[in-house]
């Protein structure tokens, strides 16, 4: 059932992989970037269960930090034109 998970988890963040590439504005690329981004999250948190390593949910959430703050500073960014 987790292998089933893991490969469908993978599936998809290859759809969002694609999302990026092909995204036709900058906005949707984002959001494709953000997708990707929560697809690991799940992925390390589905990983730290099967092989109960507690360490791995703190990475989890770290990643989960840094990837909001990443996608606020990326988006204002682009909203300023280049301008912080």
């Amino acid at each position: 059932m987790i292998y089933y998970l893991f490969s469908c988890l993978l599936i998809l963040s290859i759809f969002s992989i694609l999302i990026i590439i092909k995204g036709p504005t900058i906005w949707d690329r984002l959001i494709g970037l953000n997708i990707f981004s929560a697809k690991i999250i799940l992925l390390i948190l589905l990983f730290a269960i099967l092989y109960d390593l507690p360490y791995l949910i703190d990475i989890a959430l770290v990643y989960t930090l840094l990837g909001f703050i990443g996608i606020i500073f990326i988006s204002r960014f682009v909203k300023g034109k280049g301008k912080f």
